[in-house]
């Protein structure tokens, strides 16, 4: 099976009936903005993850998205590239492993990306501990995100 035809079934299991929406409809206008997928016919869908599980797990520190791209399932977070923010990037992505593990989306037979994409300028001090900390959970904030 390909992520095309298996991405909207494990979605919709996972995150409820509606959650899957067609090409970058899922991320909010203003992210949607900073993610630009090249050949828009290899977008096979997207999800919002955070709204879909805000009512189930109010006080976790969800991810924002999953994109399914070229066989590919790109997981993106848009948050502010602080140093000050570095912890709670790297607490989001652990939520995000975890989930994983029991999802239906993390059963899909594709590679994965996890990306992190600065909802502003990028403003972490280079060499520092939290940056450190960052790249060895491989989370480089860009201003941009090119599929």
């Amino acid at each position: 099976m390909t992520v095309e035809k298996e991405f909207q079934k494990a979605i919709e299991k996972d995150l409820g009936e509606g959650a899957y929406k067609k090409g970058l409809q899922a991320l909010k206008a203003a992210d949607r903005a900073l993610v630009k997928p090249g050949n828009a016919r290899l977008c096979h869908g997207s999800a919002d993850i955070d709204s879909s599980l805000a009512a189930q797990q109010p006080q976790a520190s969800r991810w924002d998205y999953v994109i399914a791209h070229d066989q590919m399932l790109n997981f993106v977070e848009v948050h502010p590239a602080h140093t000050s923010e570095v912890s709670q990037v790297i607490k989001k992505k652990e939520w995000l492993m975890a989930w994983l593990k029991t999802a239906e989306t993390g059963k899909l037979d594709a590679p994965r990306r996890f990306h992190w994409v600065a909802s502003g300028k990028v403003a972490i001090t280079r060499n520092s501990k939290q940056a450190r900390a960052a790249a060895q959970k491989g989370l480089t904030p860009v201003r941009q995100l090119a599929l």
